[in-house]
């Protein structure tokens, strides 16, 4: 992109008669609101995507289980050669026990 200089800049600008600036002027100021609508409209769906995004639990591998631990939803541990997720905050429950608490991510391999 060619962008003049300050001082090219300012050889344009000499140029534009004070009648030709007001209109210029002008038209600038009838327009901004426009293209401001238009762009807050453009943005608002993603910031509000974005803003979704960043409320999703994160993803955490807290090492091996421990039954003294809380849990938060998006933890991933490793119990008995296995790594399992939860989506609910829990304590003391063991991956494979209670329910839907834990998800199997990866299964133990065999030797």
């Amino acid at each position: 992109m060619n962008v003049p200089t300050p001082e090219e800049r300012r050889a344009i600008e000499a140029k534009v008669s004070p009648q030709r600036r007001a209109e210029i002027e002008g038209l600038v100021k009838s327009l901004a609101p426009v293209i401001g609508d238009f762009v807050l409209a453009a943005i608002t769906p993603l910031k509000d995507r974005i803003k979704a995004l960043e409320s999703r639990p994160t993803l955490r591998y807290l090492g091996i289980w421990d039954e003294s631990r809380t849990y938060q939803p998006g933890s991933f541990v490793t119990h008995a050669g296995s790594v399992w997720n939860t989506d609910v905050e829990n304590t003391g429950v063991r991956p494979g026990e209670g329910g839907n608490i834990w998800k199997l991510a990866v299964k133990r391999g065999s030797k």
